[in-house]
């Protein structure tokens, strides 16, 4: 098909509107009918001609009534039976074909439209694919904010929340889905959080945090953001599956001696306020990763191929850092004679090798910034490149530039967001794209609850 500027009536409806739009007029032939035959029957009812014809109009009259039934009953079945992909394609294709719509492709008369496809790709969510033909990849790529515009009575709480081009720039995929249902789950006890799988950790309805395929973590948001429950949600996760024998651990660090620092087997500042402890956590947790690493070399050297820590039994380590920046600044820049490993590059140099080189062993850091930010003191963008999944809480769009590249923010829809929401990414080839979730509501004594696990972790 071409485009026109001026197109045939109904051209862009939907075809039970179309269907029915035929039966209306069959309708009205069927009641025009009638009353012409009555008409003939007052004006010279004796003529056997008139008779005749009256019979004729009579026969027409029940011809057009049943067609007008029959497109009615048409029309209820294909806007029954129609798939709803094929809805949403007929909605986007009206909005962006019809003139009256302001043409947002810009598309001149005479051009060839560019093929819309429409798919499900999981339950209520689904992927609009259009063809490059006309248009060039870029000019699609804008027109997001026009088909989320043209989805409509129960489709009206639909957008478009991720843009893809195709690799070959042959086409644009726009994934659409409900954006204001609510995915998140609440738990009213801890054991519920168990993990099916001891590699994929749940965040809400669909979406978990697949370790397999996923690194390190960074859990950015300011203060009352959630941030912190929600790194409590992941970590009673790993507590529930259990250890490993071969030397799992979770590793707790809170430099602000605060509701962590309280609880068992956790790292805070020494009593003279340095972080000597801190320091020789870190590199007892950067030890296990060469020790788990080497089990790992060993197996693969028996088995002729590459053995993952899933594979070999082990379950997931890891290390969660709250206050990364404010921990950051204890350290000194300069060692002292004395201590001369106690200094801040020695910090940086642990964590940059637990980041970069633990996820082969199934060993994963979590750091925690209050601000993602790129000034001195701020999270390194090493770091920020090396950790492969990012979470946001409470989002801003300015927050959002300093941890994904501003391209993958362009579908986030900007409104206020409440505790626990968050803007979530993660390199597992399903959502590499940051889209919106909430982490589990607990409810439940989060902290009583953290700190008994922690004790059985390290019993068993």
């Amino acid at each position: 098909m071409k485009y026109s500027a001026r197109p045939n009536l109904g051209q862009y409806s939907h075809p039970a509107a179309k269907i029915l739009a035929a039966g209306m007029l069959s309708l009205f032939l069927s009641t025009l009918s009638m009353i012409i035959g009555r008409a003939f029957m007052q004006t010279a009812p004796n003529l056997a001609f008139v008779r005749s014809a009256v019979g004729m109009l009579y026969n027409l009259t029940m011809f057009f009534f049943v067609l007008s039934v029959l497109a009615a009953l048409a029309a209820f079945g294909v806007s029954l039976l129609m798939p709803e992909a094929d809805k949403i394609r007929l909605m986007v294709r009206k909005r962006l074909f019809s003139p009256e719509y302001g043409n947002p492709l810009h598309l001149k008369d005479g051009e060839r439209l560019p093929k819309i496809t429409c798919r499900e790709i999981q339950k209520e969510i689904f992927e609009i694919t259009i063809a490059a033909t006309c248009c060039t990849v870029k000019e699609i790529q804008d027109i997001s904010a026009s088909i989320s515009a043209g989805l409509n009575k129960k489709y009206a709480r639909y957008a478009v929340t991720q843009t893809n081009a195709d690799t070959a720039f042959n086409s644009v995929s726009f994934r659409i889905e409900d954006v204001k249902i609510d995915r998140s789950i609440t738990v009213h006890s801890v054991d519920v959080l168990k993990p099916k799988e001891h590699t994929k950790l749940i965040v809400q309805k669909d979406t978990s945090i697949d370790l397999t395929t996923s690194g390190s973590m960074i859990f950015a948001g300011k203060t009352r953001s959630g941030k912190t429950t929600g790194v409590i949600s992941v970590l009673i996760q790993a507590l529930l599956a259990g250890r490993d024998n071969y030397g799992s651990q979770i590793v707790i660090i809170d430099p602000k001696q605060a509701e962590l620092s309280r609880l068992p087997h956790t790292v805070t500042l020494d009593e003279d306020g340095e972080a000597r402890g801190i320091l020789e956590a870190l590199k007892q947790f950067a030890d296990t990763i060469k020790e788990r690493q080497r089990v790992l070399n060993d197996l693969s050297g028996e088995k002729g191929d590459a053995v993952h820590w899933w594979e070999a039994g082990f379950h997931v380590s890891f290390l969660f850092v709250d206050e990364y920046v404010a921990l950051r600044g204890i350290f000194p820049k300069r060692a002292v004679k004395e201590d001369c490993g106690y200094n801040l590059a020695e910090f940086d140099s642990l964590i940059k090798r637990i980041v970069t080189m633990g996820a082969s062993a199934g060993c994963y850091a979590i750091i925690s910034i209050a601000e993602a930010s790129v000034e001195e003191g701020g999270l390194p963008a090493m770091l920020r490149s090396a950790c492969s999944t990012k979470i946001l809480f409470k989002p801003t769009l300015n927050e959002g530039r300093l941890l994904w590249d501003s391209e993958k923010l362009k579908d986030m829809p900007q409104r206020a967001y409440n505790v626990g929401d968050a803007w979530f990414s993660s390199t597992d080839g399903i959502h590499d794209n940051v889209s919106c979730v909430h982490f589990p509501r607990m409810d439940f004594p989060v902290y009583s609850e953290l700190g008994r696990l922690l004790e059985e972790y390290y019993k068993g």
